[in-house]
Parts: structure tokens; C-alpha cells; sequence
């Protein structure tokens, strides 16, 4: 097995880490809004938990693969969290919407890794068919993501 195929999986697979953690993060923070004036859109909330859903998924199947997913010295890749302690609305709003971006970057990312994997194994049809899947989650989390940022904030009339 190639090692550059092996490291574009890895280098996905840590995107896909992020992006997971920016999507919660997020989620969590489009949580905390209140009631007031308006209720959040529970659209939005779903596209969200679609997005951590979806690469959760592609995570699992990463790890299914055929080979040692981990880098030999592992990085530790950190999100540092968001401690909103403001109830302003339009703040947490800027913040969700600044981390589900981050997520984005870092889901587009990962598909470019795997773009690069799949051209690498070519020969391997059985490699080739998962992380072909693998790519069409990816592909539906930036989809869910694109359209979660889409989406209005609140609930209106």
C-alpha cells in the first residue's frame, strides 16, 4: 500500500476530526440562544445534527478501513471551545455561523484528501469503492453545511 495514500486518508481523517468538533461547537452555541424575541429555526438545528451525523459516519467508516489510520506521532488536534457567556443573540449567532465556516473549510479538506487517495488506488477495487462512499458523505455533510448557513436564524411568521 502506497504511503501517500495512506497519509491523504490520515490528513482527511483529522480534517474530519475538526470538522466534527467545529460542527458541535455550533450546534452547541446555536443551542444556547433564548427564546427571546424569536425562537431559533429548528431547520438550522437539524442541518446542524445532519452535518455531525454525516461525519460522524465518514469518521467510522475512516477507521474501517484496511490499514492503521493513525499518524505515528499522533497529533493532537485541538478546538479551543467558545465560552459564551453573552446572551446576545446576534453575537452567538456570528459565533455558530464563524465555526459551522470552519467546519466547512475543513470538510472541503478532507474531500480533497480523499479525492487524492481515490486517484492513488486505482488498481484496488475494494479500497477504491469505500473511500468512494467515504467521499459522498463528506459530500453530503458540505451540502449540509452549505445549506445550514443558508438557512435563516429565528422562526419568522
Amino acid at each position: 500500500m502506497s504511503t501517500h495514500l495512506i497519509t491523504n486518508v490520515r490528513t482527511a481523517l483529522a480534517y474530519t476530526v475538526q470538522a466534527i468538533r467545529y460542527a458541535d461547537n455550533a450546534l452547541i452555541l446555536f443551542l444556547e440562544m433564548s427564546d427571546f424575541p424569536l425562537p431559533a429555526n429548528p431547520i438550522k438545528i437539524q442541518y446542524y445534527q445532519d452535518v455531525i451525523d454525516h461525519l460522524t459516519e465518514v469518521y467510522l467508516a475512516m477507521k474501517g478501513l484496511p490499514f492503521d489510520t493513525y499518524f505515528p506521532s499522533d497529533p493532537i488536534i485541538t478546538v479551543a471551545p467558545v465560552v459564551a457567556q453573552v446572551q446576545d443573540n446576534q453575537h452567538l449567532i456570528n459565533l455558530s455561523d464563524n465555526r459551522i465556516s470552519l467546519a466547512l473549510d475543513k470538510t472541503e479538506d478532507s474531500i480533497n484528501y480523499v479525492d487524492q487517495a481515490l486517484l492513488l488506488c486505482a488498481d484496488d477495487e475494494k479500497l477504491n469503492g469505500q473511500l468512494f462512499f467515504i467521499k459522498l458523505g463528506l459530500v453530503e455533510a458540505r451540502d449540509a453545511l452549505v445549506s445550514g448557513l443558508n438557512e435563516p436564524d429565528f422562526v419568522v411568521g
